[in-house]
């Protein structure tokens, strides 16, 4: 029997992981280890904070692992730089092959992040690369193309949506973002015409990403830009693997009284292609 060794973090594209090894992979075939590595955590910390850490993880992985039922699962949690410890791990569990996205940050469809390319250059077994980048055509999330609404977000890890895109709006705007449950982030990016994808960060100046919890009301300003006629385009995920997350957004010019108007007709938005 195989065993595979998967490196996760809490984002919608890690998780993506699980899904191609379920399509892939039979439990008769393979076990699977489950790691998620803090990073934020240093090989120095206190032993109170360490053990703080590793336990938030081994919560995490045990609530993912409920996701790959039939499989035989073990979890591996650690702190410390995540390329070494995924390397060290995978040599320590006799790992055949490890199974990791190019990249948890999502405006890097394109390119492979620092930890994928040292574990990529260092491990001693096969490393295999998810072609998780998603074209226009292939957008499963939730379309909304209304000037304000309340949307709600599923886990991450349940059977509906955990994402959605808001409308991309042809002048300079406000999102004023209000949520009240659970946590999201506010992605902002801009067509790439080489990969013909939505993986460019946005032009100089605007914020790419934001994250927003539970009580907590933002306002972010957005300049309208388009590449080769695609516009930017506002997508919001929900940051938490298993409980919802519920935010209302209003889109309002900057060069009008928003306090008293809003868009209110679909000829106001530049609808992406999706």
């Amino acid at each position: 029997m195989k065993r595979i060794l998967l490196p996760l973090e809490e984002t919608e594209r890690s998780l993506k992981v699980l899904q191609f090894v379920k399509n892939n992979y039979s439990s008769k075939d393979v076990d699977i280890v489950l790691m998620m590595v803090d990073e934020r955590i240093g090989y120095t910390a206190r032993p109170d904070v360490e053990e703080s850490a590793l336990n938030s993880l081994d919560e995490k992985l045990d609530l993912i692992s409920g996701s790959l039922e039939g499989f035989e699962v073990t979890k591996k949690s650690s702190v410390g730089k995540a390329g070494i410890r995924i390397v060290r791990a995978a040599r320590e569990v006799g790992a055949d092959i490890i199974i990791m996205t190019k990249s948890s940050k999502d405006d890097m469809l394109s390119s492979i992040g620092r930890t994928a390319e040292y574990v990529i250059n260092n491990a001693q077994c096969s490393v295999l690369i998810v072609n998780e980048a998603r074209s226009s055509q292939e957008y499963r999330g939730l379309v909304y193309r209304k000037a304000s609404s309340i949307v709600n977000l599923r886990g991450q890890l349940g059977n509906k949506q955990s994402e959605c895109l808001l409308p991309s709006v042809n002048v300079d705007c406000i999102y004023h973002i209000d949520v009240t449950v659970g946590r999201i982030k506010f992605i902002h990016t801009s067509y790439n015409p080489a990969t013909r994808s939505w993986d460019l960060p946005p032009a100089s100046g605007q914020e790419a990403h934001v994250e927003i919890s539970a009580g907590e009301s933002v306002d972010i300003f957005v300049i309208a830009d388009s590449t080769k006629g695609k516009a930017d385009r506002i997508r919001v995920v929900n940051r938490d693997m298993k409980k919802e997350a519920v935010f209302s957004y209003k889109i309002t010019a900057t060069d009008i009284d928003y306090d008293s108007k809003k868009y209110e007709d679909l000829e106001s938005f530049d609808n992406p292609d999706i």
